[in-house]
């Protein structure tokens, strides 16, 4: 007999989730298919997301924790005490989104797209995370462009604009570095 892991589970029906939002978008999204996709029963499936609206805010909680979890990877690989700190680690974890990190955001783009209600809890976690961003040692202006750029970028790319090259996309997380590093 197989021990249960909840988490396991959880994260599979997520990521069953993500697929079919991204493969036919919100509207289609039917709770039976999420649950033949995560080879669950749909009563587990219900188990752990009772509704679409829980399902979705797992959806970004998911994603809040994958983006923690590399902005804290990132960080722990700068210097302390230096000026710009938590901006280099911004940056890098900005600009070096991996391909699942891609995918939950995508979808927690479509849900926040026909759910705008959904964006007060994507707040929620957003917000608090921000706060290091005010006292890094960086002029507040910098250090606040810098951010604004990254989110421009990487929202961008969520949500299937070009809104440059691969090539500038390079130059641009160099340059935001360079400007961290400069003060």
């Amino acid at each position: 007999m197989t021990k249960k892991d909840p988490q396991a589970t959880r994260k599979r029906i997520l990521k069953a989730a993500i697929s079919l939002l991204n493969a036919e978008g919100v509207t289609q999204l039917i709770l039976d298919e999420v649950a033949r996709e995560a080879q669950v029963s749909k009563g587990g499936l219900l188990h752990h997301f009772p509704t679409k609206e829980a399902l979705f805010k797992g959806l970004v909680d998911l994603s809040y924790q994958s983006w923690q979890a590399v902005l804290e990877a990132k960080l722990e690989q700068e210097p302390e005490g230096r000026p710009g700190r938590w901006t280099r680690a911004y940056i890098r974890s900005s600009f070096q989104l991996s391909p699942e990190a891609l995918d939950e955001m995508q979808a927690c783009r479509r849900v926040l797209t026909l759910y705008p209600e959904m964006l007060h809890y994507w707040r929620q976690h957003y917000q608090p995370m921000l706060i290091p961003n005010g006292d890094d040692g960086l002029p507040k202006g910098r250090a606040l462009m810098i951010r604004v750029a990254c989110d421009g970028l990487w929202l961008g790319e969520v949500s299937g604009l070009a809104l440059v090259s691969e090539t500038a996309y390079a130059e641009i997380e160099a340059e935001l570095l360079r400007l961290s590093e400069d003060v």
